[in-house]
């Protein structure tokens, strides 16, 4: 990373492809898409600081519903970054979505490389194959691209919120991730809105046909355009992430990183034949 135009404490994010090597005390990349200011990423970093050697970059405004992008990299002007003062942890808001916080992350732009990215706590649950979706998932994902674990935190919604029933759920999961021996995974953790005493139980969950995703954007002047999208079918099977975690058990779904399917039977000719007497013609 190198640093331009300083002024206080903004300067503008240069990415390169040069990471530096990673420490020998585990290194926690927090982020979040609901945005820095997020109670969830503000319970999650306080909890995971007295642990582990902890940094927070996360968007400085909501990024619901960003996925695995990275949003727009302008190569001239590099991102805009703010250091955030705190005490705890150290802390930057990026001018993006979650997945640039990590891909600046894995290339060096925050000190050594990450040994783990968290993501989250999330407001609202994230299940079924809608997370697909979700900028929370999404960064976990990203993190397992670059050959690091990722874990995704999500809270199902209520009032009051039960932060501490997420938080102490995922403090325990960083700890068995950062233990497992073999190929770094992809773990999406939803928690019910209940406190920690009420917790049904913690199962291995099936994803959801579709499933739960909450979306809030688009803030307009007197105007907010909100989404919580569920499918019709949402939760029926009992095996699945929605129904568990609506029956009060912490869900955990391990997910695939993107690899390539299966290539059909079918020769590639059958979709397009270079020597074939029409293959120049124009469409």
């Amino acid at each position: 990373m190198s640093d331009t135009n300083r002024s206080g404490d903004t300067r503008e994010l240069v990415i390169d492809e040069h990471a530096l090597p990673r420490s020998d005390h585990p290194r926690v990349l927090i982020t979040n898409d609901d945005g820095i200011d997020s109670p969830g990423i503000e319970s999650l970093a306080l909890s995971l600081s007295e642990e582990f050697e902890t940094v927070v970059v996360a968007p400085a405004w909501d990024m619901s519903g960003s996925g695995t992008g990275i949003g727009h990299i302008d190569p001239s002007q590099g991102v805009a970054l703010t250091k955030r003062d705190r005490a705890e942890f150290e802390a930057y808001t990026i001018a993006g979505p979650p997945g640039l916080a990590v891909l600046a992350a894995m290339l060096g732009g925050f000190g050594p490389t990450p040994d783990l990215v968290v993501s989250g706590v999330n407001a609202g649950l994230n299940t079924g194959r809608s997370v697909l979706h979700s900028g929370t998932v999404g960064a976990a994902l990203t993190a397992r691209t670059f050959g690091i674990p990722g874990l995704a935190v999500s809270l199902e919604s209520s009032d009051p919120w039960h932060w501490d029933t997420a938080v102490t759920a995922a403090r325990s999961a960083v700890r068995w991730m950062l233990a497992r021996q073999g190929p770094p995974c992809v773990l999406n953790l939803n928690a019910p809105a209940r406190p920690l005493e009420d917790v049904t139980g913690i199962h291995w969950a099936d994803l959801d046909e579709f499933g739960h995703i909450r979306v809030a954007m688009a803030d307009v002047p007197g105007e907010r355009l909100d989404f919580d999208v569920s499918g019709s079918g949402s939760g029926l099977d009992p095996a699945c992430d929605t129904a568990l975690v609506l029956a009060g058990n912490v869900t955990l779904t391990m997910l695939s990183p993107m690899n390539p399917a299966p290539f059909p039977a079918e020769e590639p000719t059958a979709v397009w034949n270079p020597l074939s007497q029409t293959a120049n013609e124009p469409v």
